[in-house]
């Protein structure tokens, strides 16, 4: 598990939405932290993100990765 930030999960989540994402400390709102699973795509994602590129998802030309759809973004 790594730790991310909100934002972070709300990307994550909008990219992969079958990821395992955990908040901590659901009631006491200010001491809550996020955590995601580390697998490979996913650590290219944040990777992405924290330098600051967009990540492969929303680059023009870039396929998804669904293979019945097998669309292209941003084209």
């Amino acid at each position: 598990m790594i730790l991310i930030s909100k934002d972070e999960a709300i990307a994550l989540r909008d990219r992969f939405p079958d990821t395992n994402i955990v908040r901590t400390m659901r009631q006491r709102s200010k001491r809550h932290r996020y955590y995601c699973e580390e697998s490979k795509n996913i650590m290219r994602f944040l990777n992405a993100l924290r330098r600051g590129e967009q990540p492969l998802s929303v680059r023009e030309g870039a396929y998804d990765t669904d293979r019945k759809k097998n669309k292209r973004i941003g084209a």
